[in-house]
């Protein structure tokens, strides 16, 4: 899924529930790409879905993040960083069509070293060389797109009905 889409995700997932810190669930839903960082180095092919992509990272960045914030909000950003990047576990390991470095997530990474993928929506993209050439993969990432139209449809529908109706976030 691309950012938009993980954006867009964690939007309606944080708008939906209580005591979700909206801010923190959305930057919980793009922290396990982080990698991304480092996708012009030889090896990121290799680890995208692995280092970022699982359990142990993404409670360690909750943790992280609920130490870092002040008082009362300690638990409500933990909370909120460790479902949106539950959710885009969850959505990476059934929309994913990239082969190159196989389908689905390393969940219990480091530990066990297997892609979770309890099924694919997608067909892999045929590309081999995945992000090792990122410029070949947005044509993939397009028609990844048209899975995402729904969500982002109703996430923009979500905030035009908050404007319309004077309600605030937080």
């Amino acid at each position: 899924m691309t950012p938009i889409g993980h954006i867009s995700v964690s939007h309606i997932f944080g708008k939906s529930m209580r005591n979700i810190s909206l801010p923190s669930i959305i930057i919980g839903g793009l922290l396990p790409d982080i990698d991304f960082a480092f996708i012009f180095f030889d090896w990121f092919n290799q680890y995208h879905h692995v280092i970022t992509h699982n359990l142990l990272f993404i409670s360690f960045a909750a943790l992280v993040g609920a130490v870092v914030a002040s008082g009362k909000l300690k638990k409500r950003i933990g909370i909120s960083l460790l479902l949106g990047s539950l959710l885009h576990l969850a959505i990476d390991s059934f929309l994913d069509n990239n082969p190159s470095n196989g389908i689905g997530v390393a969940l219990l990474w480091p530990f066990y070293g297997e892609l979770f993928s309890p099924f694919n929506l997608l067909t892999p993209s045929g590309i081999e060389n995945g992000w090792s050439e990122p410029m070949k993969m947005i044509r993939p990432m397009l028609f990844v797109m048209l899975y995402e139209l729904p969500f982002y449809a109703i996430s923009v529908f979500v905030l035009l009905r908050e404007n319309r109706l004077g309600i605030t976030s937080e």
